[in-house]
């Protein structure tokens, strides 16, 4: 956990010397990158690197395109592309000819980096990439339980300016590293709520539960086991 502190911290100073590092690293084989880094991949990379780059595109670019890399880093590097044009380091016109390019430079698997460049071309705002779009899903590549088709062309109806609106409130740089790694359960200060002592029901006087027993054993002709003198079948069993 310490190394992954470290990330987070770096990223809050924005150390651009951990930038060639953290592309190095994250350039590993993925077994290796997700027993390193865990859920980190998916919650925080993006941002991680955009805030270590200072500006600079490259290691992402890198990444997306390496195709011996974690297909989750690979994704990742596309949010932090998109960070940076949220927080005004890049434009959103340069990154979406970069995007433009990747439909013809990717791979046709695996699905996670086609989910990723159809996610970040609607962030974006997706006018320019639509029909590119429209042949990767015709192709299989996107994965429409991921994101569909309608949530395309939703992000299209949307609008340039929503959309980088949109953009800033979701993508930013790391600022707080608390605030940032508080998905982690040990930066949860929540109470857990006390647990309820389970109550045990009523235990049955012995006696019922003797005369329960002897009674499923009695024959409707036996004398009835609650003692009342009476055939079973006349009193308890009638």
């Amino acid at each position: 956990m310490v190394h992954i502190f470290a990330m987070y911290l770096l990223a809050q100073f924005r150390e651009t010397r951990a930038y060639p590092l953290l592309v190095k690293i994250f350039s590993a084989p993925a077994e290796s990158i997700h027993d390193l880094a865990g859920d980190v991949v998916t919650e925080g990379l993006g941002s991680i690197l955009a805030s270590v780059s200072g500006g600079d595109i490259g290691g992402m670019t890198a990444l997306a395109e390496n195709a011996k890399a974690d297909e989750y880093v690979r994704a990742a590097a596309l949010d932090g592309l998109l960070t940076l044009v949220a927080c005004g380091l890049r434009n959103r016109e340069e990154v979406m000819a970069y995007f433009d390019r990747l439909f013809d430079v990717f791979e046709p698997e695996p699905p996670m980096i086609w989910n990723g460049l159809a996610s970040a071309c609607a962030d974006l705002w997706p006018e320019e990439v639509m029909d590119k779009i429209r042949r990767a899903y015709e192709e299989g590549y996107i994965e429409p339980g991921y994101i569909g088709w309608d949530d395309i062309q939703d992000a299209l109806a949307r609008g340039k300016e929503a959309s980088l609106r949109f953009l800033k409130d979701r993508y930013r740089m790391i600022s707080d590293v608390e605030a940032a790694m508080s998905w982690w359960a040990c930066f949860d200060k929540t109470e857990p709520a006390p647990r309820k002592k389970l109550q045990s029901a009523p235990a049955a006087p012995a006696g019922v539960i003797l005369q329960a027993v002897a009674a499923a054993q009695a024959g409707r002709n036996d004398p009835c086991p609650c003692g009342s003198g009476k055939k079973f079948k006349k009193c308890c069993g009638g």
